[in-house]
Parts: C-alpha cells; sequence; structure tokens
C-alpha cells in the first residue's frame, strides 16, 4: 500500500474510533448495542494497529 492511502485509512478508522467512543460513554444504549459498539471498537483499535505497523515498514525503505 502506499504511504499516501494508509495515511487516509489511518485517519479514517482514528476518527471513527473517537466517534465510536463518543457516543459508547456519553450516551444511552441498551447492552446488545454497547456490546457491539465495544466489539467494533476493538476492531477499529485492531486495525489502527495493522495500519500503523505497514506504515513504519514503508516508510523505513
Amino acid at each position: 500500500m502506499y504511504t499516501e492511502e494508509l495515511n487516509k485509512m489511518i485517519a479514517l478508522k482514528k476518527m471513527d474510533l473517537e466517534e465510536c467512543e463518543y457516543e459508547l460513554y456519553n450516551r444511552y444504549y441498551p447492552s446488545i448495542v454497547r456490546m457491539a459498539m465495544t466489539n467494533y471498537i476493538s476492531v477499529l483499535q485492531t486495525q489502527l494497529e495493522k495500519y500503523n505497523h505497514e506504515w513504519i515498514k514503508n516508510n523505513q525503505i
């Protein structure tokens, strides 16, 4: 992947993560929705770690 694409993906994932965390902690949701949101936040964090590792690897070349 190109660095510019990775930067865009990382930025979008970070914004999505921040928005989900904000919604989860500042609004009332039924427990099943909270569980799904928590799972989605975990997936986003994992993806961000992966993209950050790829970004670092691509920039070392």
